[in-house]
């Protein structure tokens, strides 16, 4: 039986997520970056490292300014 994706360890039937851990992951990711606003950020820079589109030290640079907004 899989377990659940929200790292809280306990088995699903079916699907990703036991009901409402979905959400308790969502909050606690927002939580642990400060935001919603910051983690679609850090979404973005990840993206454009991933698409060439930013090197390893700009991608670094700018996920430390986004952690220390808090």
């Amino acid at each position: 039986m899989p377990e659940c994706a929200c790292g809280c360890g306990e088995p699903t039937k079916k699907g990703k997520y036991l009901q409402g851990h979905e959400q308790q992951l969502r909050k606690q990711l927002e939580e642990k970056v400060g935001g919603l606003p910051l983690l679609a950020s850090l979404v973005k820079v990840t993206q454009m490292y991933a698409q060439d589109r930013m090197s390893l030290e700009g991608l670094g640079r700018l996920v430390r300014l986004i952690y220390q907004k808090d």
